[in-house]
Formats: C-alpha cells, sequence, structure tokens
C-alpha cells in the first residue's frame, strides 16, 4: 500500500496556519488567536477533537524529523508556502514558533475582537451557511424575504438536521456575537453583507417557529 506521510504539510489545520503565515498581512500571533477562537473545544464536543496543544505537540515532533528531502515530496504549492511562512528561520524553527504560539494561546481567554479583528477566513470558517441567505428566494417568486424563507425551511423537513438546525445555530451565534460586540458587529456587516441584523431576526423566529410547530 503506498504511504503518503507528506499529507501532514499539505492539509489540515497545521498546513491551513501556514498558509495564513505565508499569505497573510496580519501577524501570525493574531491568527493563531483567531484559530482559537474558531476551535475552542465547547462542552458537548469530544475530549479526542483536535486541540491548540495537539496541533503544538505535533509541530514539535515535526521540528525535530523535519528534512528538505521530505518537503520535496509535497506539491510545488505546498513546498512554497510553507517556505514562504517560515521565512529566513527556516522549517523547523517556524514549526516551534507556531507550536509556541498555539500553547500560549491556549492558556488564555479568547482574543476580543476589539483586539483581533475578525477576519474574513473566520467568518467562513464559522459561518458558511450565512454568505449566502438568498440563494433560495428568486425574484417575484415570493412576496417577501420571511415567505421565502419559510418555503425553503418547510422544504426542507423533516430532515432539518442537515441544514436547518447548522444555519440557525450560525444565526443565533452571529446574532449573540453582533449584541456583545461592536467590533464584531462592525466587521461582520461587512464580510457577511447578506446576514443583515434584519436578515438574520427573521431567519431565527421563522426557524423557531417552525421547530416549535413540527419538532416540539
Amino acid at each position: 500500500m503506498a504511504l503518503h506521510p507528506e499529507g501532514m504539510f499539505t492539509t489540515g489545520p497545521i498546513a491551513y496556519l501556514a498558509g495564513l503565515a505565508a499569505g497573510g498581512a496580519d501577524p501570525l500571533e493574531w491568527e493563531v488567536l483567531r484559530f482559537g477562537r474558531v476551535t475552542r473545544t465547547e462542552y458537548w464536543d469530544p475530549a479526542w477533537r483536535v486541540t491548540p496543544q495537539h496541533l503544538a505537540s505535533q509541530l514539535d515532533y515535526l521540528s525535530t524529523v523535519f528534512s528538505e528531502e521530505f518537503l520535496d515530496t509535497c506539491p510545488e504549492a505546498d513546498r512554497r508556502t510553507w517556505r514562504a511562512a517560515a521565512g529566513a528561520q527556516g522549517v523547523p524553527a517556524f514549526m516551534t514558533e507556531l507550536a509556541t504560539l498555539l500553547r500560549l494561546a491556549d492558556r488564555q481567554r479568547d482574543a476580543t475582537y476589539e483586539d483581533v479583528p475578525l477576519a474574513a477566513w473566520e467568518v467562513r470558517a464559522r459561518f458558511p451557511l450565512l454568505l449566502s441567505l438568498d440563494g433560495w428566494a428568486y425574484d417575484g417568486e415570493y412576496a417577501s424575504y420571511e415567505e421565502s424563507l419559510r418555503a425553503f425551511v418547510e422544504g426542507e423537513h423533516p430532515d432539518c438536521s442537515y441544514e436547518v438546525m447548522p444555519r440557525f445555530n450560525q444565526a443565533l451565534t452571529a446574532r449573540m456575537l453582533c449584541a456583545e460586540s461592536a467590533a464584531f458587529a462592525a466587521s461582520f456587516r461587512v464580510l457577511a453583507p447578506e446576514a443583515t441584523p434584519e436578515t438574520l431576526e427573521v431567519l431565527t423566529r421563522t426557524t423557531l417557529t417552525h421547530l416549535t410547530e413540527h419538532h416540539a
């Protein structure tokens, strides 16, 4: 059976962080803190979910066994990403730096949106179903957005757990964060323009009504 250990450099959260370090304008410290906000383990998640501490240990190991020959087995685009992320210090030193930042971030509270602004990639990661809220609303087909949304929710029934519930959860989370942080609300309006406060209110109210009537 063919082995493909290069996957640790090309996919998953470590590779994603390397991509942010290579191509982003913001400090790596900010990206790690954002990563913590996105992946923060909640009380209902399994204990074996990948955590920052686990990723830091993986990076420690990778830094000790790293070789340029092994990196050369990766696709060219991924080699460029890692070398750009590492810069002059080299890939092993970059891995050690990233592991340290992950550990430090995991030991503190989530960064506030006033201190570390919301990034576009955070929105794509946490609120993907709020980025195309008018996908089912066709011109002239419904009298209002609320009517089109109701038709969408009813069309998904009884399999509401697949998209209706995740969208409902994302909408509630976004509304809560907008209420808690003016900085989040301002950035969210720019990064998710279709998810206006009015739209989120209609979405949560309509979905809750459906859940109460059909799933209570």
